[in-house]
């Protein structure tokens, strides 16, 4: 090869250019594609629209990380490499770029600007962005958009406006890549509207090519057999070896689909054995092990809030307005207000003053929880003028309390009581009593959450709600705020629990008669709540 087809390869192919360069790891390993074969396709992919949904421990920030420098050196190309957090800058680049950069000399002398922020090839620059504030979003344009922990950033809002930094680019590029969180978000939602491009490994004993999962499904897929804890064929049961693992190929699911979305997981990874996989999944809660070990999205199907879920739990019928709790969520323009009682929710309206609520707490003889955000000044007013008007404030708690009262301020834990609020509209223990016409608003609120599983900085991992990019979620909070209302209503004597609803679904029973009404044994409930009160 001459010097000059050689400079053309190492201009075209990112890949070239790390093995001709001999290019190592930030701890001065050879960066070897041997074992990490499933990253030779992902290196050379020159779509514009990259996407995976991944396992921990893969390799693939590396990849991140020099696809960007060589982009900056041969491409011209201007990046944003965007992190959850500011400490997520910090604690990426100095022990992972940083080492990176120094450890490969024909890189570092290409540096110019270097800072924990800014790296600068030539005349162009990789942006470090943490997603934690606008200013950190809208302060640059650039070409290409990097998203590591794409599910981890903690408002999607901040994700759209790191996006609208391409608006100038000739030739916009995304990659985004992560841990995945609930089923039909973050980056699950990418992969799905993608080619889904999956690890085919062909079975030495029979020819069966097909990829590798934790279980056994109908199609034949290749598994983990945890009797004998080994890979197995999904065919004739052969024992896959690790070979067969390492020289896998990706195969497309829909190949004419625009982005490239590929799947990672520990187990096309030859030096992670099945015992290893299966010892994490005995250790480690489900969430974790499918996000961090499998690279698959989890929701539990007890805190999925589907449209399915909530008419399941939709039982219309005019129920008495005794002991009601109200529940407000503010937005800039006005109030969203949910009311319901033991017996289930039966009014929610958005109203644009403050005057409307006072009037429907009056009118019901209500207690109030509100959000004091963004304005604060009218829901404390009326804190010092109703006894039983709170503000609630959201505060991680440490021990079994998910609510902690303080005169006219409760602080709720926001995971636990959305976890629980999920799990009683799941289970049909807190039901809907309009009409299922009336519930498309609230439906559209909780399909716009999800719950997701992020690394805390200690190595441990902790579960929260997220808001898809853009959307609203108002609704599911007013009845987050309700439902703490209703349980100090309940349960005057237990500060910091979510007393768990009474009347449903044990209590009352909805039958649809042949003429459409709902017949209703709910009085009999009402009374029941009323005498366990006394």
């Amino acid at each position: 090869m001459t010097p000059e087809q050689t400079k053309a390869l190492l201009a075209s192919s990112s890949l070239a250019w790390i093995t001709l360069n001999k290019f190592v790891t930030e701890n001065q390993r050879p960066l070897e594609f041997k074992n990490h074969r499933f990253m030779i396709d992902i290196f050379a992919d020159t779509c514009d629209d990259i996407v995976c949904i991944k396992s921990a421990q893969v390799g693939f920030s590396v990849y991140a990380i020099m696809s960007s420098i060589h982009e900056l050196k041969y491409e011209r190309r201007n990046i944003l490499y965007a992190l959850p957090t500011r400490n997520g800058v910090q604690d990426f680049v100095v022990p992972k770029v940083n080492p990176l950069i120094s450890s490969n000399p024909l890189i570092s002398r290409e540096m110019g600007s270097d800072s924990v922020s800014l790296k600068k090839v030539g005349d162009r620059f990789i942006y470090f962005k943490g997603g934690f504030s606008e200013r950190e979003a809208i302060s640059v344009s650039v070409d290409t958009l990097v998203i590591d922990e794409y599910d981890r950033m903690p408002d999607m809002q901040i994700v759209s406006m790191f996006d609208s930094r391409l608006q100038a680019a000739e030739s916009p590029r995304r990659k985004r890549f992560s841990n995945p969180s609930g089923i039909g978000f973050g980056v699950d939602a990418l992969y799905q509207g993608s080619n889904q491009l999956h690890w085919f490994v062909k079975c030495a004993a029979c020819n069966h090519e097909w990829f590798v999962d934790f279980e056994a499904g109908d199609d034949k897929r290749h598994h983990i057999d945890q009797n004998v804890a080994q890979f197995v064929c999904g065919s004739c049961g052969a024992v896959l070896s690790d070979d067969s693992r390492r020289d896998g190929r990706w195969v497309a699911k829909y190949r004419d689909r625009e982005r490239h979305g590929y799947w990672i997981s520990q187990m096309m990874a030859p030096w992670v054995s099945a015992k290893r996989i299966l010892q994490q999944h005995d250790e480690m809660d489900i969430a974790t092990f499918y996000s961090f070990v499998l690279g698959k999205a989890y929701t539990p199907s007890d805190l999925i809030v589907s449209r399915e879920t909530i008419l399941r739990a939709n039982a219309p019928s005019i129920i008495p307005h005794l002991d009601v709790a109200i529940g407000v969520d503010q937005d800039a323009g006005g109030m969203y207000v949910l009311a319901m009682t033991a017996q289930g929710i039966f009014f929610h309206e958005y109203v644009k003053s403050w005057e409307d609520v006072e009037q429907l707490k009056l009118t019901w003889g209500a207690t109030v929880v509100c959000d004091p955000n963004p304005y604060s000044t009218i829901p404390k007013q009326m804190a010092e003028k109703y006894p039983d008007w709170y503000l609630c404030y959201f505060k991680e708690t440490k021990d079994l309390s998910m609510l902690d009262w303080k005169g006219q301020i409760v602080y709720a834990d926001r995971t636990r009581i959305l976890d629980a609020v999920a799990g009683e509209i799941a289970g049909a223990k807190l039901l809907f009593r309009e009409h299922a016409y009336k519930l498309e608003d609230i439906i559209g609120h909780w399909q716009n959450l999800y719950r997701t599983t992020e690394e805390k900085e200690d190595g441990r991992t902790k579960s929260t709600w997220i808001k898809k990019d853009g959307k609203q979620s108002d609704w599911p909070f007013a009845m987050l705020y309700a439902r703490i209302g209703l349980s100090r209503l309940l349960v005057s004597g237990s500060e910091g629990k979510l007393h768990e609803m009474t009347g449903t679904p044990q209590n009352v029973t909805d039958t649809v008669l042949s003429d459409g009404r709902v017949e209703t044994t709910l009085g009999l409930s009402v009374q029941s709540t009323l005498d366990g009160m006394d």
